[in-house]
């Protein structure tokens, strides 16, 4: 075994978000890389929480710069810090940002997923701000809670132009670093700082095939833009229905024989059949019949789809302690979709095998908070190594979770799976460790032991020493 050591501190952001700061020592030498910086809000608390981590990695460098940062994707929860905090970012330096192949200004595919994207997220901004001001739209409405949900990764919930926050963050990542790295699949990177081949990032994911970037069982022949060009046709058309459901008939619609003109009103349905047929529909007893809103479920359907997408375009990797063989697989908010992607990787080094990189890991980063589909579980049955851990980011008592029908992070059977398979060594962000994953008792704490590994928790931050 040889001197190279690798600690992974996942901060605390007492909300959900990640960041995660690495540091590889070997000998002499150090190399640290951070990957993401970011929560989901934007409230005061949430940027003085996050200052305060920024000021904690500052301290801990000791006046060193950060060899890498890693941008994963575009949502709030992993990129605002570096727009909340870039001054002490710049006072930090950093030597080289890595970000995606999606980010890349000179790749044509990626500038034109990028322009359909950003239409697509700027029109149901739009959409979601006309369902706010329909009368009788409540906050609670199913269709406008699931676009506040998706867009609010994007930013503030209330603003009347579409906040470029995660934009924002990746154009300042751009000009943060000495050099920017656009990485993809099948890529294998020195870790800078370290001597040659001692720790190696294999580019996982996202995937070149925009197809799987959305779908997570992709039809033959479909191609992910003809699939994006739908949504933000879709989009539109949706938002042309909202802004004329309260004023009258559209253009459109008077193309039609059953437009708005035709409707008989008013008196002429007092005495007429027809009256009685829609005093009926509209009995409060019926009202479960109605399909009068029915149109409206569509922005759910828009709002999964923008989320798939972003979390889909994650930059996944595995890390590599070489001499050991050990691997640390940080997939970030990966779906079923970029995980599906792996299997069809072209490594640069022939050598390289996915399902070999997954037998070697021995630390994962559950990825997007542990949610039911954030963990394919082809590739996780393959994550056999005995001294296998977990680290997720997530927080019990974020909003988000705890409001009704809120969202289920950790995903009860995929928790379940992650405790067996790792025979408790399961840390969750907010320090509640459920039962048989707590580390300073029995089972966990004799399953931490028998790997020589002993977790440190504080206010601040969970932190492993794995040795390489």
């Amino acid at each position: 075994m040889g001197t190279l050591t690798a600690n992974v501190r996942m901060y605390r952001l007492d909300e959900l978000g990640d960041c995660f700061l690495l540091t590889f020592t070997d000998g002499a030498k150090v190399s640290r890389i951070l990957i993401d910086c970011g929560s989901f809000r934007n409230s005061a608390k949430s940027i003085a929480r996050l200052k305060k981590i920024t000021a904690d990695i500052k301290q801990e460098l000791g006046g060193a710069p950060l060899s890498v940062v890693v941008g994963t994707h575009q949502h709030n929860d992993h990129v605002s810090g570096f727009v909340h905090c870039e001054d002490i970012f710049r006072q930090i330096g950093v030597e080289q940002v890595w970000l995606s192949w999606l980010d890349d200004p000179n790749d044509r595919k990626a500038r034109k997923i990028g322009n359909d994207f950003n239409n697509l997220r700027k029109t149901l901004f739009k959409v979601r701000n006309k369902l706010q001001s329909m009368t009788g739209m409540s906050a609670g409405h199913p269709s406008l809670s699931a676009l506040n949900d998706a867009l609010g990764f994007f930013g503030s919930k209330d603003a009347a132009e579409p906040p470029e926050l995660p934009a924002d963050a990746v154009k300042i990542l751009k000009d943060l670093g000495k050099k920017t790295l656009y990485l993809n699949p099948g890529q294998a990177l020195d870790m800078p700082g370290l001597s040659a081949g001692s720790v190696k990032i294999h580019v996982l994911g996202p995937p070149r095939n925009t197809d799987l970037l959305y779908r997570k069982d992709p039809r033959k022949g479909e191609s992910y833009d003809h699939a994006l060009a739908s949504a933000l046709l879709a989009a539109s058309k949706f938002f042309d229905a909202s802004e004329h459901q309260s004023r009258g008939t559209s253009a459109e619609e008077r193309q039609y024989p059953f437009n708005q003109a035709y409707k008989r009103t008013g008196n002429e349905l007092k005495s007429d059949p027809l009256g009685k047929l829609i005093a009926g529909y509209n009995s409060p007893a019926e009202k479960w019949r109605r399909i009068d809103d029915d149109w409206m479920d569509q922005a759910e359907t828009l709002a999964l789809f923008l989320d798939t997408y972003t979390n889909n375009s994650s930059l996944a990797l595995a890390i590599e302690l070489v001499e050991s063989g050990k691997v640390l697989l940080f997939a970030a908010d990966a779906q079923t979709g970029n995980w599906i992607s792996w299997a069809d990787v072209k490594w640069d080094n022939t050598r390289t095998s996915t399902d070999d990189l997954l037998a070697r890991t021995v630390l994962y980063k559950v990825g997007h908070h542990g949610s039911h589909n954030s963990t394919l579980v082809a590739a996780f049955e393959k994550m056999t190594h005995p001294d296998l851990a977990a680290l997720i980011p997530v927080h019990k008592k974020d909003p988000n979770i705890t409001k009704a029908n809120g969202w289920k992070m950790p995903a009860k059977k995929l928790f379940r799976k992650l405790r067996e398979r790792t025979s408790g060594r399961v840390l969750q962000m907010d320090g509640i460790n459920p039962a048989g994953c707590n580390p300073g008792k029995q089972p966990a704490l004799g399953a931490w032991k028998k790997i020589r590994i002993k977790p440190k928790q504080t206010d601040m931050f969970v932190e492993l020493e794995i040795p390489g």
